[in-house]
């Protein structure tokens, strides 16, 4: 099985991230991630600017439009890949299923800014069996899948009860973590405001909310993306403590154990497990996981309809603000 792959937006997660990176240690982008996995073929890219298709050509060696459809037409996709700003995402996926009938569509985060959108962007590939699934990278990723295991095995022992610290708007990046804390504690059951916060670039809010999912509870707490970047999860559970640091590149499990020193006490071991993650290789490792999906095995990659659960849940926070 080799699918053939169309890259649409060349810009950052499209291409640009892991250009001047080790391809080796780093594949960080769409373009990438197809143009390395054996079961993908790397076609075209697509980008309104033609300086990044220039880029893409030499780089790649395959094509590169400045138009979509004559893309789509010339290409033939199997999998198209949009890469482009969240505005754009509904006319373009439309575009798509209007000259091609892929197999796939691989959408950037969050599918829409409107859930009226983003439902109708759903309900438009059902119906013409185009798989759709939405690029929350961290599910995919070999740590979280472990984790993962290891609660529904009961190895970490909840209900959990966690912090959450996330900057650049809920629905920016804090959409990532919060579809992962559903991935790993199900689906949300209630959301308390605890602060308003602010508007992050006047329109995606920055809350702290009070999050209850089946089987746990979640504070998410607001950092200034402008002072640094912050992505930080830290769940306790009855047996011990995970950790996800950079936004999950570093993550830990401390067990809790008797105090040796002080009878009768339990503490966090000193001694924290390291949980192997792969995050610089975050893009190869959701087409791996699209790659099992296309052959009918097992796979942990988000779908339309589960981030659309995700977005009724953010537009459910946005009411209440």
């Amino acid at each position: 099985m080799t699918l053939r792959s169309l890259v649409v937006g060349l810009g950052q997660i499209g291409m640009e991230y892991d250009l001047k990176l080790d391809p080796d240690a780093y594949v960080m982008t769409h373009a990438r991630a197809f143009q390395q996995h054996s079961d993908f073929q790397l076609v075209g890219g697509v980008d309104s600017n033609s300086d990044r298709c220039k880029i893409f050509k030499k780089h790649y060696k395959c094509p590169a439009y400045t138009e979509l459809k004559i893309a789509l037409q010339e290409t033939r996709p199997d999998i198209v890949a949009i890469a482009l700003p969240t505005k754009l995402h509904s006319e373009t996926l439309h575009t798509i299923l209007e000259i091609t009938n892929p197999t796939v569509i691989l959408c950037e985060k969050p599918l829409s800014y409107d859930l009226v959108e983003a439902k109708k962007m759903v309900e438009l590939c059902i119906k013409r069996n185009c798989q759709l699934y939405v690029n929350f990278i961290r599910r995919s990723d070999p740590g979280i899948m472990e984790l993962k295991y290891r609660l529904e095995k009961k190895l970490i022992a909840g209900p959990l009860k966690g912090v959450v610290w996330y900057s650049k708007g809920l629905f920016h990046n804090g959409s990532h973590l919060f579809n992962l804390l559903q991935f790993l504690l199900g689906d949300m059951l209630e959301l308390k405001l605890i602060n308003c916060g602010r508007l992050w670039d006047n329109h995606d809010p920055e809350p702290d909310i009070q999050v209850t999912y089946r089987h746990g509870t979640v504070v998410f707490l607001a950092a200034k993306e402008e002072k640094f970047s912050y992505a930080t999860v830290e769940l306790l559970a009855d047996n011990g403590r995970v950790r996800m640091e950079n936004g999950g590149e570093i993550i830990t499990w401390q067990p809790a154990i008797e105090d040796p020193v002080i009878e009768g006490y339990t503490i966090l071991s000193q001694d924290s497990e390291h949980i192997q993650s792969d995050l610089p290789r975050y893009q190869w490792n959701v087409v791996e996981q699209l790659s099992r999906s296309m052959k009918g095995m097992t796979a942990q990659i988000c779908t339309g309809v589960e981030a659309l659960k995700t977005l009724e849940s953010l537009e459910e926070l946005r009411e209440k603000l």
